[in-house]
């Protein structure tokens, strides 16, 4: 069984990053339960956070790659009682 419930969609300041978090119970594996995020509450992949930041430094594989850079990435950390679940899209403005 698993439920999530949004707790967060949108920037948290003006001209921010746009942040969708969702607090998820579940009695399946990490993994298990990483991979039903992806096809129940955020239909794209997207890599996770370090990741993504080591690729879009300076000398980075994905230093000039803009879509890669604008799509954005996931964290995924196990909190008291879940996980939480946090996708974020940087800011286009």
């Amino acid at each position: 069984m698993i439920e999530a419930k949004q707790t967060h969609c949108g920037q948290y300041q003006r001209y921010g990053d746009f942040f969708r978090e969702w607090f998820v119970e579940s009695d399946k594996t990490e993994e298990e339960t990483l991979e039903w995020c992806f096809s129940n509450l955020y239909k794209r992949r997207v890599p996770e956070s370090a990741e993504w930041h080591a690729n879009i430094r300076i000398g980075g594989e994905k230093e000039h790659d803009y879509g890669y850079y604008f799509a954005g990435y996931y964290t995924f950390k196990k909190v008291v009682g879940g996980y939480r679940f946090v996708i974020c899209e940087p800011n286009t403005d």
